[in-house]
């Protein structure tokens, strides 16, 4: 079947107006030699003033009509359309309206969409071959050093007599190496594991509780103020418990580290909702070169596409030197690390990331009211918390004092 034929805008409004117009004098033409000859003279005037009046009425709303169905109402398509490409729906396409105008509009977007996409595919493909670049390079670099000491005791072993000593230090050498070598074998296993859909519902408070009397216990924050200020009401989410205590965990243990064991750190829960936190982001970009705390990029675009409206937060803030603004984007990337050769294998963060998009949530550093660095995490709530649930929590209090 061939296309209908459309015509230009300013023809299609000129068209309908020239006939509205054409109509409206005739039947006004023919009113007025009628009323003449059946009315009373007298009142003739006033009848055919009324009946003047009425075909302006009418002739305007006709206009008003056609201005709607031929201008306004394919624009506000477009623009709804529009919208949603812009918001990351591409696979939304403009209607070609009744108008070369239109058509034309609709034709120019949906080429531009058609090529969003393909730039996209092209993108994706081209993060993935980079990623695979660093990933390789990584390796190569984080082994390369145990082998690198490995060859060296083996050759120690190789040269020297039995009995002597160097043989048991070139011996432990190479059980260090290993496990060394096996540490990141492990972490690079865990960080590449599937995604696996959350398996139940979790109170991030009792989680925390747990992660805190865990460190405490083997002593790991003994010379560190901790603060710890749980969610008045327990925010559940899902996912599986012992991803969010071993994150917990690896967070607190790396900010400890940070600070080389002394220092102020704070882990604080609360729950809020994304509309705040999208309020608070956009007056954060348009406060200009005031120094405020901005959202990373990552947490940004979890905020325009969470489908959640209750979020859970969770920040765990430290005194140490902080992340550079620079590198805040690059710190969850596999073998990224700022630590010294041989201190981390850089897969730490990377881990981290990976268990909170598997459980729905999304993760970012920035600068922490401490002076270093300040690790937020957002999930969506879950629901309500259950009958078992803890009971409200007092403000946030120290845990353990730098001794």
């Amino acid at each position: 079947m061939p296309p209908p034929r459309r015509f230009s805008l300013r023809t299609e409004l000129l068209l309908n107006i020239a006939l509205l117009a054409a109509t409206a004098l005739s039947l006004g033409v023919a009113s007025v030699m009628v009323l003449y000859d059946v009315l009373d003279p007298e009142y003739a005037a006033i009848y055919i003033s009324v009946l003047v009046a009425l075909d302006v009425v009418i002739l305007l709303g006709y206009v008003a009509y056609q201005v709607e169905k031929v201008m306004l109402r394919p624009l506000r398509n477009a623009i709804a359309a529009a919208e949603a490409i812009a918001a990351g729906d591409l696979d939304r396409r403009i209607d070609p309206g009744d108008t070369i105008e239109t058509e034309q509009l609709a034709a120019s977007v949906n080429r531009m969409t058609d090529r969003l996409l393909e730039e996209r595919a092209h993108l994706v493909r081209a993060e993935k071959m980079a990623s695979v670049g660093r990933l390789a390079a990584g390796i190569a670099h984080e082994i390369g050093n145990p082998l690198g000491a490995i060859s060296g005791y083996v050759h120690v072993l190789r040269t020297a007599r039995p009995g002597d000593d160097s043989t048991s230090a070139a011996v432990a050498g190479l059980e260090r190496e290993s496990v060394r070598i096996d540490r990141i074998v492990r972490g690079l296993l865990d960080y590449a594991r599937p995604s696996r859909h959350p398996s139940g519902r979790v109170d991030l408070n009792d989680v925390a509780r747990n992660v805190i009397d865990l460190l405490v216990a083997q002593g790991s924050v003994q010379h560190v103020e901790l603060h710890f200020s749980p969610a008045p009401v327990p925010p559940i989410v899902a996912g599986d418990r012992h991803d969010f205590e071993q994150t917990l965990v690896n967070l607190l243990l790396n900010a400890v580290d940070a600070m080389r064991g002394r220092g102020a750190l704070s882990l604080v829960i609360r729950r809020t909702t994304r509309a705040e936190l999208l309020a608070g982001a956009r007056r954060a970009s348009d406060a200009g070169g005031q120094p405020v705390n901005r959202p990373g990029a990552r947490i940004t675009r979890w905020l325009e596409s969470a489908g959640a409206e209750d979020v859970a937060m969770v920040v765990v803030g430290d005194s140490g030197p902080g992340v550079p603004a620079s590198d805040q984007e690059r710190v969850f990337d596999p073998f990224y690390t700022t630590k010294e050769p041989g201190k981390g294998t850089g897969l730490g963060l990377a881990i981290v990331a990976r268990a909170v998009e598997n459980a729905g949530g999304t993760i970012g550093v920035s600068s922490a009211r401490e002076g270093g660095a300040a690790f937020r995490m957002l999930f969506p709530i879950a629901g309500a918390p259950s009958a078992g649930a803890s009971a409200p929590a007092g403000p946030a209090r120290p845990l353990a004092s730098a001794s």
